[in-house]
């Protein structure tokens, strides 16, 4: 199967690391962007590319505060989890949501970002990020559907697919 894709290959995809890793995680998965990269590769086989049609750079932004890339050198932005808060005001995490409002600005570089990623990007776009102190921790089973357009982009024309999908979410923190 044929990824559809616009890009010429290879996709160059900066990860930012957005927490120092966990010990025990350290042992077995080195970082947050190998383990972030092992996906995206994954992802990429099963869309019939190679581990050759990805470019993947890993990108310290906790203890480099301002290392990020050069928005000319890569096609997408993909921003990790953390246990860090998305509302912080510390220079790393302003620096980064100063980062991402960069990329917001422009038309070619993608972004994604996986649940602290996601917040930061939420916040680069003015809405209100902060702690659910009302409900606490948050615990749920969430279906999520892909709209025919997902369907069409992760796995191409007419195929029967995966359409939906049950997650387990569990949170402290919300996005306004």
């Amino acid at each position: 199967m044929a990824f559809p894709t616009k890009h010429k290959l290879p996709f160059r995809i900066a990860i930012l690391e957005c927490d120092d890793d966990i010990p025990k995680a350290l042992e077995k998965y080195k970082s947050y962007g190998t383990i972030s990269s092992a996906f995206l590769e994954a992802g990429a086989e099963a869309a019939g590319l190679t581990k050759a049609d990805l470019e993947i750079s890993l990108w310290d932004v906790v203890d480099q505060v301002g290392n990020f890339p050069n928005l000319d050198d890569v096609d997408a932005v993909f921003l990790t989890g953390s246990k860090y808060d998305s509302f912080a005001t510390d220079p790393c995490t302003t620096a980064l949501v100063s980062f991402v409002q960069k990329v917001l600005a422009q038309q070619r570089v993608k972004l994604i970002g996986v649940c602290y990623g996601h917040q930061i990007i939420a916040r680069a776009m003015g809405a209100k990020v902060g702690r659910n102190d009302t409900q606490g921790w948050e615990t749920s089973v969430t279906d999520v559907d892909l709209t025919n357009e997902g369907r069409r982009f992760f796995f191409g024309e007419g195929k029967d697919v995966l359409v939906s999908a049950s997650l387990i979410r569990v949170s402290t923190q919300g996005v306004c």
